[in-house]
């Protein structure tokens, strides 16, 4: 009987973080409430996504340890070496939503992209707390801003930690027809992906609204938009629980300027 409360308790904590991670992310990507609305008030989450530097202390490894305290497991792993990033998932044995964790492989990029990486804080421990754990999920401090554009040279995705830090990168609405979700969202005004990754019949077909913009506070005043967060729409056979590579590589590239 123990054994099953502590489980229960750990599912509910598991619950709690991502309802904090989501109020903090649809508060800032209008995008995502559009489609919660166009939902009825409801819809089922297919996975949340993470980005990170992989470094002693950081990374995937420092990621995942939360989440694996609060039940979910690894279950499968990704590299996309044009990117320099590597990935993983996790998923819950009680059905909540995977966990996509990335992280950029600094040691492959150039000396001076290292030099400017280093400039992001070190990652503390996650906390055990709850309410402690989705603040840590949280913006570094504020990034020199020449720093930022001459890293976003050589990697948006640097850049973009630079910038965000660990914030919660994308929430994903599970649905039956992608297809028909995107025609709905760009009825109701929002600027969405200009193609589905994936064609008819695949295991998994994803698209995704293009990234909200947020005022990124700099180092020495003043302040830069810069493409945050988007929200991605993924429809998937029932019998397929992972990820395609390509897929989720030709997202990752929503982040970038201009797209």
């Amino acid at each position: 009987m123990v054994a099953l409360d502590s489980r229960a308790m750990t599912t509910d904590s598991a619950h709690r973080l991502l309802d904090l991670l989501w109020e903090r992310y649809a508060a800032e990507v209008p995008y995502a409430r559009t489609f919660v609305q166009l939902s009825g008030g409801r819809f089922r989450n297919d996975h949340v996504a993470l980005r990170s530097l992989a470094r002693p202390g950081g990374g995937i490894a420092l990621f995942s340890q939360p989440f694996i305290r609060l039940g979910w497991k690894a279950a499968g792993a990704y590299t996309f070496p044009d990117a320099h990033l590597s990935a993983i998932y996790l998923s819950h044995p009680a059905g909540l939503p995977r966990i996509f964790i990335s992280e950029l492989k600094q040691e492959e990029l150039s000396p001076r992209a290292r030099e400017l990486l280093a400039r992001l804080p070190e990652d503390p421990a996650p906390p055990e707390d709850v309410d402690a754990l989705a603040a840590w999920f949280g913006p570094p401090s504020p990034p020199d801003e020449a720093a930022l554009l001459e890293l976003e040279k050589e990697s948006q995705y640097g850049a973009w930690l630079l910038a965000f830090g660990r914030k919660v990168n994308h929430f994903t609405g599970s649905v039956d027809d992608v297809e028909a979700w995107q025609r709905r969202m760009r009825e109701a005004g929002v600027p969405m992906k200009a193609d589905i990754e994936g064609a008819p019949g695949t295991s998994l077909r994803q698209t995704a609204t293009q990234a909200a913009l947020l005022p990124v506070p700099l180092k020495g005043g003043g302040s830069r938009s810069w493409p945050y967060a988007y929200f991605e729409i993924a429809q998937r056979t029932p019998d397929f629980d992972g990820f395609l590579g390509s897929q989720a590589r030709a997202l990752f590239d929503m982040t970038k300027r201009g797209e």
